[in-house]
């Protein structure tokens, strides 16, 4: 067993590229020659965001750590081990309406370089796993991020994972890409150094009352929200859709609202203006919208609008040049969900997660991934039919 720790203390940026799982693809073979047999995928190939396996992890905890495991508590060792890999890690408790302790389901939060400064386990520097508590589908966490990324929205990778804690069998956890500077390089190559601001409240929005309640992710401490305060200054005295073409990333934004209206999510930005980071793009200086805790995503239908208030749908849906550009990106979402077969999709997933989900001993609801397949059939034509011809 290789002890990632002890590799990451001394292998520099060797450690950061390694990930034994990812294989390149297998050579070419000349016609008709059949001397090297064509290699099998790893068994963690993809890991951690393949959508086509479920992950077994095992998280060991000290008696002492998980004593001290409370409501908004810090970092305590632990170690993580996967497909013979294993690495000491940093864990808290993660959640406010859906926080459990260890007695329950509790969602997790696994930074490696919690005590030692820029440790990763194979190639990973943090880990989010979501107990999934009020998504008894335990799909739309996956199907939302693969709708926004198909979409080209700036949003985390997603996978499965089995989790067991000292042993004791904790059921089906989804992972989630933590929204870090490995993430802001990754959705945003070449201008992946600006500020990111998570959403901390349900008031959090672009308005002067609401820029309390955004904290500062990632960026640069000094520069923490003078950035915000200029958008909201901009918002107040220009004309909207003259500010949003000249403020906002305005593809990946009009996307992203496109995709929280039809989905659609009760609890996300547009709706009750909670579980969404906004960021700015220094270079480009361009804002957008990522898409965060998206368990409440893709849950019943009612109309596009319906229960909007967050600033900038509302804005948008009074503007008529901006209302016009969104129904037009709305109907682009249509065109992928069907065309890309997303109902296909979820349909393998469902059959890939069934398993787990019905052995997990702690799931608070049976399994219903049907209510999501249901949904990806039934709701583009309810949309079609509000935005009319």
């Amino acid at each position: 067993m290789i002890i990632l720790s002890v590799l990451l203390a001394g292998c520099g940026e060797f450690v950061e590229r390694l990930n034994p799982f990812d294989k390149e693809d297998d050579p070419e073979l000349p016609p008709g020659d059949s001397s090297v047999e064509p290699q099998q995928p790893a068994p963690g190939a993809g890991f951690p965001f393949a959508d086509d396996q479920v992950f077994e992890l095992e998280l060991t905890l000290p008696p002492a750590s998980a004593d001290a495991l409370v409501y908004e508590g810090d970092y305590v060792p632990a170690t993580l081990a996967f497909a013979g890999y294993e690495a000491e890690t940093g864990v808290r408790l993660k959640g406010a309406g859906t926080f459990e302790n260890l007695d329950g389901k509790p969602s997790l939060k696994l930074n490696f370089g919690a005590f030692t400064p820029g440790a990763k386990f194979l190639g990973n520097e943090r880990l989010t796993l979501n107990a999934m508590k009020y998504d008894r589908t335990k799909m739309r966490e996956a199907v939302a991020y693969r709708m926004y990324e198909r979409m080209g929205v700036p949003s985390p990778r997603h996978g499965y994972a089995h989790l067991t804690i000292n042993g004791e069998n904790y059921g089906l956890y989804s992972i989630v890409e933590t929204l870090d500077e490995n993430f802001l390089d990754r959705a945003y190559p070449d201008d992946g150094n600006g500020n990111l601001y998570d959403s901390t409240f349900i008031y959090a929005d672009l308005t002067g009352a609401g820029l309390v309640n955004f904290d500062l992710q990632e960026g640069e401490p000094a520069a923490s929200h003078t950035d915000l305060q200029a958008l909201v200054g901009a918002l107040d005295a220009g004309n909207f859709w003259d500010v949003f073409q000249t403020r906002f990333d305005v593809d990946a934004t009009l996307s992203f609202l496109a995709v929280d209206l039809a989905s659609p999510n009760w609890d996300g930005y547009s709706r009750n203006t909670n579980n969404f980071l906004v960021y700015h793009a220094t270079v480009a200086d361009r804002w957008s919208i990522v898409p965060w805790g998206q368990d409440s995503a893709f849950y019943g239908g009612g109309l596009l609008y319906g229960g909007v208030r967050a600033r900038i749908t509302v804005a948008c849906q009074n503007d008529v040049s901006c209302r016009a550009a969104l129904e037009e990106r709305i109907s682009e979402v249509l065109a992928v969900w069907e065309g890309e077969d997303l109902h296909g999709w979820a349909a393998v997933t469902a059959d890939l997660i069934d398993p787990t989900c019905q052995a997990d001993p702690r799931k608070q609801e049976d399994c219903q991934q049907e209510d999501m397949l249901d949904l990806l059939l039934e709701r583009p034509e309810e949309v079609r039919r509000e935005l009319g011809p």
